[in-house]
């Protein structure tokens, strides 16, 4: 069992450091805050995850490091743990198209995502002799086409992609972005990233990237490191709280390998504090959340007890409207479904404070689609709502898209079939402009829109397991 991904000091008994999260606080608050200078040093050194752009010379240097990564990956057998096509297979394969390890439709999603990108990047480190690389990270939000080196066909970043670029795309946009970030809720917010940006992004560059196999494309490593700056970000840089409870916190893998190929075991409590020991991101704006400076010493303080320390976290619903049950509907023709509610239901929907509740459309799928080439966008009230509809449309709530297509199966759980889109600000909005009054019902419209110029299967058919609207509380922290 290897520990090196968390820099330790040699001096550190792995054995009990791996034990949990308490030990390793208690060595972060020695060695960030007067104690252990040498691992002090050596946390302040961590490496750096930089915004993938031009006219950086960092990121240049990044993305050089990158490229003889991947070289070198690529070149080392198939049956070595490290190489390209054994560290995507963690992840699963596009043929067959299947998934393995990897954690979707779970309340692991960013964890596991974190260790897995983390051990990757020691490797990198380790094959390139450059122990100081940080995988870049595409800020969709701020740079939504891919960086040149992806889309030049004589670099080793190249893969053929259905697009290379999500402008256009409402998922990643700051209208879109700003309420999920503003989600307090670990597992709200969880969701949503991963149907919203995450999903939409394999489904929009298309082609490996929607399949298992998606890490063979080496846009995904970067994809994946935004999506984990979203969490560090929503955790470090906004305050918010992960959860402590034991099963989440306990929670382990040892299906990964560090840089020299030796096994390792992570639990998910440890990867709540890696952005704080092993690496660093280079701090963008993700919607109106802009960039913040460095932390000072007293500032890493308190981050680090509060990441340490998280809260009971819970997705509690106060109220339940339902909406739909078991339907099936088609992929072309758009779906359309009127709540009657009681005055008291709808009082609740439509007044909702923000401050204290949230509304969300919850949309559950009984299977996954035959193909995930489409997204689909949320309407209330519009049951003239077409893939034409723009999404500055009043009516216009939100989106998701499927990652992962039937059939392709998964190890040990199955994969993201249910959505949550909060539509909190479209029903006052429609309240406030008098097209939500007590006696018009509330309606909900599904409109799949192709990723492409058309759907592949136009006659696909999808069926809805449930659709309900959902009241929950904000979380409110308890100290």
């Amino acid at each position: 069992m290897s520990t090196e991904h968390l820099d330790l000091n040699p001096g550190i008994d792995r054995r009990v450091f791996i034990r949990g999260l308490g030990y390793v606080s208690s060595v972060v608050v020695l060695s960030l805050f007067g104690g252990c200078e040498k691992f002090c040093a050596q946390i302040k050194k961590r490496p750096t995850r930089r915004r993938l752009r031009t006219g950086s010379p960092k990121v240049a240097q990044d993305i050089a490091t990158y490229k003889d990564a991947v070289t070198l990956m690529k070149n080392l057998p198939a049956n070595n743990k490290r190489s390209w096509a054994a560290q995507a297979a963690l992840h699963g394969t596009k043929v067959p198209n299947q998934f393995n390890f990897c954690q979707h439709g779970t309340n692991h999603f960013f964890s596991w995502h974190r260790a897995y990108l983390l051990y990757f990047e020691k490797i990198c480190q380790e094959l390139t002799g450059d122990k100081k690389f940080g995988l870049p990270y595409w800020n969709w939000n701020q740079d939504p086409a891919l960086h040149p080196e992806f889309t030049a066909q004589n670099s080793p970043l190249f893969h053929p992609r259905n697009a290379t670029t999500v402008a256009g795309n409402n998922a990643f946009t700051t209208a879109t972005l700003d309420p999920i970030l503003q989600d307090n809720n670990l597992f709200t917010f969880s969701s949503q990233i991963e149907g919203t940006p995450h999903n939409t992004a394999h489904v929009v560059i298309g082609q490996d990237m929607v399949t298992g196999g998606s890490p063979l494309d080496p846009i995904f490593w970067a994809h994946h490191c935004m999506v984990d700056y979203c969490w560090a970000k929503w955790n470090n840089e906004l305050d918010n709280d992960n959860t402590n409870d034991p099963a989440w916190v306990g929670t382990s893998w040892d299906h990964f390998v560090d840089g020299e190929g030796n096994p390792v075991t992570v639990t998910a409590g440890l990867t709540t504090i890696m952005p704080l020991l092993s690496y660093q991101y280079e701090s963008s704006a993700i919607g109106s959340a802009g960039p913040e400076p460095d932390p000072t010493p007293g500032e890493m303080k308190k981050i680090e007890e509060r990441v340490r320390k998280g809260i009971d976290v819970r997705f509690e619903v106060k109220k339940r409207v339902p909406i739909a049950e078991r339907t099936t509907l088609s992929l072309a023709r758009p779906f359309s479904k009127e709540t009657r509610v009681s005055p008291q239901d709808f009082s609740a929907l439509i007044t909702a404070d923000r401050s204290k509740e949230r509304v969300f459309v919850s949309i559950d799928y009984a299977q996954l689609p035959p193909a995930n080439d489409f997204f689909v966008r949320v309407f209330l009230n519009l049951p003239t709502a077409r893939p034409e509809t723009p999404t500055d449309d009043p009516h216009y709530a939100g989106s998701f898209a499927f990652f992962g297509t039937a059939g392709a199966e998964h190890a040990g759980h199955g994969h993201k079939t249910d959505f949550l889109v909060n539509v909190t600000e479209t029903l006052q909005r429609l309240t406030r402009s008098g097209e939500l009054a007590a006696d018009r019902p509330i309606s909900v419209q599904l409109v799949a829109v192709p990723a492409t110029a058309a759907f592949v299967k136009p006659d696909a058919e999808l069926v809805l397991d449930k659709v309900e609207l959902m009241v929950s509380p904000v979380l409110v922290r308890s100290r």
